[in-house]
């Protein structure tokens, strides 16, 4: 069995729609109880209308602002999201990596060479839940297909005594 990638579904999504999902969806692995409760997104989106680089930062207790990952997106040198001061999340750098490669798939609201900010405080049930859902719209997972089974060549070895 193989799996065959599905095509992203045509969407109205805003790109800081899905970079929410995206902090809402692994909130539980960014923000411990000791943090003030309060993450961000930094994104800049440059001349060719697409993002330049990202940072995401958590505010902490005391009110300082601890960074928590950036991504330069730059296909020649770009090992995706790198994650600081003691964050990580798997989950979230893929997701992070799939939303920047494909980010063309996403509408953006800002202008060129603009910086874009989004806050995102601690997420209810109900928005974890439509979290959820808009990540698996935009990126389905891949669907399962059964392959045949090539029929076997069958090689006929002369025999001795035709020889």
């Amino acid at each position: 069995m193989t799996t065959t990638p599905q095509s992203l579904p045509a969407q109205n999504v805003q790109l800081s729609q899905i970079l929410e999902s995206a902090v809402i969806v692994n909130w539980s692995d960014l923000v411990q109880l000791t943090t003030g409760g309060l993450l961000q997104v930094e994104y800049h989106i440059g001349g060719g209308r697409s993002v330049d680089s990202l940072k995401m930062w958590c505010k902490t207790a005391s009110g300082y602002w601890s960074l928590i990952c950036d991504y330069s997106v730059n296909p020649g040198w770009s090992s995706g999201p790198r994650f600081s001061n003691g964050f990580h999340s798997r989950n979230l750098g893929r997701l992070l990596e799939s939303i920047m490669l494909n980010q063309n798939l996403f509408q953006h609201a800002s202008e060129v060479n603009s910086n874009v900010v989004i806050q995102v405080g601690p997420p209810t049930q109900k928005e974890i839940a439509a979290a959820k859902l808009q990540m698996d719209e935009a990126f389905p997972a891949p669907v399962p297909t059964l392959r045949k089974a090539a029929p076997r060549l069958r090689v006929q070895v002369p025999s001795p005594a035709l020889l």
